[in-house]
């Protein structure tokens, strides 16, 4: 079964049968011969599928993720194919799914980003999707604030609040480099990561970070 023929029949599937359960077992038949798949269809072949399907708003179910997307793509981003890098990251949720079930934790979207950024370290769709990313992580580690700065669930360690800080400066170069405005976060960051590193080296004589930042950082920001 070619490309065409393949996509039309997965698309039959999903558009035209209604039952769960039938549709579970069509996809099912539809997948049975894995190998023929591998031979008549490239990598090429599943990025154009994935485009296909995304621009035409139809589902692109699990089944087709792990039988064919994952495997297919995979296999070329260890050939640092940066094509195959971006079409796994277009479809991050279902990588996430992916690993949920079959324990596979080869590539999470940092890494995939990382390893295309290093192939191709001026692509414009890659530093896009980094800042994009990086920006959301900022505004997380300040989202509890005047409480404290968050590093991943917990609050920041002195060391933790250095690694931040050289974060947001490779942000700023980041924004730059792309004409982006964000000085707004890149203010916030450069203030409030200094102060709580600092705040947890006295903590003991203070109620809490707001207290210190009223004490002691009034007028700074």
């Amino acid at each position: 079964m070619d490309k065409e023929k393949f996509l039309q029949t997965y698309i039959d599937i999903e558009t035209k049968v209604f039952n769960k359960a039938d549709k579970n077992k069509k996809f099912e038949s539809l997948f049975e011969d894995i190998k023929t798949y591998w031979k008549n269809i490239g990598s090429t072949d599943m990025l154009e599928i994935i485009e296909y399907l995304t621009k035409n708003d139809i589902s692109i179910r699990q089944p087709l993720y792990k039988h064919l997307i994952y495997p297919i793509l995979s296999e070329q981003v260890e050939k640092n194919n940066v094509n195959a890098i971006k079409g796994l990251l277009k479809l991050d949720q279902h990588l996430i799914s992916y690993q949920a079930y079959a324990k596979d934790n080869t590539y999470s979207f940092l890494t995939l980003l990382e390893k295309g950024l290093t192939i191709e370290p001026n692509d414009i769709e890659l530093l896009r999707l980094y800042e994009e990313k990086t920006r959301e992580y900022l505004h997380y580690t300040l989202h509890e604030i005047p409480t404290g700065v968050l590093y991943g669930a917990d609050g920041a360690s002195m060391e933790e609040c250095e690694e931040l800080m050289k974060e947001v400066g490779k942000y700023e170069i980041l924004c730059n480099k792309l004409k982006r405005d964000e000085s707004d976060l890149i203010r916030a960051c450069k203030y409030y990561y200094p102060a709580y590193r600092d705040y947890l080296s006295v903590y003991k004589n203070y109620n809490s970070f707001a207290d210190y930042l009223e004490k002691e950082c009034s007028g700074q920001k």
